[in-house]
């Protein structure tokens, strides 16, 4: 197998040396030797687990559409407004929920619902600790610990991580992750899980964005090769800290949850390099930004009581959630870099910067909510939900204040299920929401501008069929919002309606001993109306959704040596339009991922070593940025990993 050319002996040493680090350096988290992201998920819909993720959607994309941006983020299925990532030293993981997976859901949302898990420790202590170095260059140790300090009692979660990534585009960066946090049960009624979480990240040089010619793709570019400016570097710190717990009282169910995130970065670039044949000079610009930060102090408290009646089972439950969230963005300048022939570096002084006045973007809601659940088993269940929400946004720009945004609107969401058979299951279900619209690009003219919230509505049903040790779930979707993005000249402002039907499948499980199946698809057809579209302003085709997504996983533990397992993922991608006139297509392409893990003993320490090499084929293909802004796709990597529970 030809992987490109890789200096195995530096990769080793850098591994062992890596480990030996991690060895020496503070305890990690549950049982990472046995975590398998292919063998833990429950269906092909989307999951993280380990700090890999597996499956047709992300909290960045559901059905063509972001949880993240839209604000349907949940932890341990409590509220909140997350503004920046969420650091794997303090989550275990997450699952996107959608269709049968929403089912007893209290009130899901048009986009899905992105809900994360804690790292809690339990009745006994574990450290674990995990080196990875990559061949790129880059390098990665991370400690985590599980430690009852009281029994079950009470117990502490702690974890660090240091990272030197090594990007596609040669670019670099060195990130600082730490987590801590604590869970306390007084008693088996009653669960606190406060935290603290910090990723810093420093150093790490903006990558170039190329503006196409609207005609079509950029000629292809060396994959590899830095294109940047050593002085344009972000400066990241993401802060995630709070508390969730519960409590039964007099059978009622008490649980809340309080968070604070933030997103701040102290110093930002853009690069923008126009398109031209390789090696023709063609223009560069870069786009500087003062300290930009997005804050959000978020939470929710629900009460619910169940109850039965003959054969039923009812969940009551009510929900109050709020937010209040303040952004500070713009007084960017820009600057001509001078031309150079495309595709090669050629290093230029920093110009001088001249920054304006930012504007300042608050954001204050709360909603109330009532939800019902009814379940017969061997019949099926139903699901009803009302909620009210209270909107309001003000916006102070250099010019003054703009208008106040408000709304008041009713939201409401019904779901059901009915069994045919112990195997066979229908679902189906209706949402109304109030969701975040997707914040303007780097690329945009107006960029980091927040719209205000939209009302958006959906409709799914499907089937759940369990195939003896096989699960199959099929379905398809309507989504309807209104619709922002890039116009010809690249502001970002509502251009109509955006529709998203589709059909969507997940089959997973194990047919035979020691093979893990995970697979689906979406098909999706995502078209745009109003009068932008009417008049050709823009075309029917949003930018950068594909048509169709398809993966397959495949995990193979040998029989005769179950220490060792083999594990293939391949993901299809449809073609897309890069260009809001729907004049140029980025073309399908499919990425091949294959990787083993050996599980050993290092004297009385189980460990696990994973090697994989992702885009095994080095496949070349296009992402897109924005309108006519594309950057070229990861090229083939090989990664070796080291987990041990000590």
């Amino acid at each position: 197998m030809c992987l490109g050319m890789i200096n195995t002996r530096a990769l080793c040493r850098r591994l062992l040396a890596s480990a030996c680090l991690a060895v020496v350096a503070t305890p990690a988290l549950a049982q990472r030797v046995d975590e398998n992201a292919v063998s833990d998920a429950e269906d092909a819909f989307g999951s993280n687990i380990g700090g890999e993720t597996l499956g047709i959607y992300s909290p960045s994309d559901v059905r063509g559409f972001s949880p993240t941006d839209a604000g349907n983020v949940r932890i341990e299925g409590l509220y909140i407004d997350r503004q920046t990532e969420l650091t794997s030293r303090l989550m275990a993981g997450n699952r996107v929920r959608i269709g049968p997976s929403a089912l007893g859901y209290a009130f899901p949302a048009p986009s899905g619902i992105a809900d994360y898990r804690l790292r809690a420790a339990q009745d006994e202590a574990v450290l674990s600790t995990a080196a990875k170095v990559t061949s790129f260059g880059g390098w990665e140790v991370e400690a985590d610990s599980l430690l009852p300090l009281d029994g079950r009692r009470l117990g502490l979660a702690a974890g660090a991580g240091f990272y030197r990534n090594q990007f596609q585009f040669r670019n670099s960066n060195d990130v600082l992750s730490t987590a801590v946090s604590l869970v306390w049960r007084p008693n088996d009624a009653t669960e606190v899980k406060p935290f603290w979480s910090r990723i810093q990240v420093d150093d790490e040089e903006a990558y170039p964005i190329v503006i196409g010619d609207g005609r079509s793709l950029p000629d292809q570019m060396t994959r590899r090769r830095f294109l940047g400016q050593d002085w344009a570097d972000f400066e990241v710190e993401r802060v995630t800290y709070g508390g969730l717990g519960r409590t039964r009282v007099g059978g009622f169910t008490l649980r809340a949850g309080a968070f604070r995130s933030a997103n701040i970065t102290t110093e930002g670039y853009t690069i923008l390099l126009d398109a031209a044949p390789r090696g023709t000079p063609a223009a560069r610009t870069v786009i500087a930004n003062p300290r930009r930060s997005n804050a959000s102090t978020s939470g929710e408290v629900n009460l619910s009581r169940q109850f039965g009646i003959g054969r039923s089972r009812h969940e009551l439950l009510f929900a109050v959630r709020a937010r209040r969230q303040t952004r500070f963005y713009g007084g960017s300048d820009r600057a001509d870099l001078g031309p150079a022939p495309f595709d090669e570096e050629l290093a230029v002084p920093r110009p001088a910067f001249a920054f304006s006045t930012r504007t300042e973007d608050r954001v204050r809601q709360w909603t109330a909510g009532l939800a019902w659940q009814g379940l017969i088993e061997g019949v099926g269940q139903l699901s009803l939900g009302i909620q009210r929400s209270d909107y309001r946004k003000n916006v102070t720009t250099p010019t003054g204040a703009l208008p106040e945004s408000r709304a008041r609107p009713w939201l409401f969401n019904a779901a059901a299920a009915v069994e045919i058979t112990p195997a066979l299951a229908l679902y189906g279900g209706m949402t109304r929401g109030l969701e975040e619209s997707d914040v303007a690009p780097e690329t945009a003219v107006n960029r980091d501008e927040a719209p205000p919230a939209i009302r958006t509505r959906q409709i799914d049903a499907g089937v759940r069929w369990r195939l003896g040790p096989m699960t199959l779930i099929a379905g398809g979707f309507d989504i309807e919002k209104p619709y922002y993005g890039l116009d010809r000249g690249n502001v970002f402002r509502r251009l109509g309606t955006v529709t998203h039907r589709g059909v969507e499948a997940s089959l997973s499980g194990s047919p035979v001993e020691g093979l893990t199946v995970v697979a689906g698809g979406v098909l999706l057809d995502a078209r745009l109306s109003g009068d932008e579209v009417a008049d050709g302003t823009i075309g029917r085709r949003p930018i950068g959704t594909p048509s169709r997504t398809l993966i397959a996983n495949l995990d193979y533990r040998l029989p005769e040596f179950p220490a060792l397992s083999f594990d293939l993922a391949v993901e299809h991608a449809g073609r897309r339009y890069g260009d809001a006139a729907n004049d140029v297509r980025v073309p399908a392409r499919t990425i091949v991922d294959l990787g083993l893990r050996h599980r050993f003993q290092l004297g009385r320490v189980p460990a696990v070593l994973r090697v994989q090499a992702t885009n095994l084929f080095n496949t070349y293909g296009w992402d897109v940025e924005g309108n006519n802004a594309f950057v070229y796709i990861q090229s083939r990597q090989v990664i070796a990993r080291l987990a041990m529970d000590i």
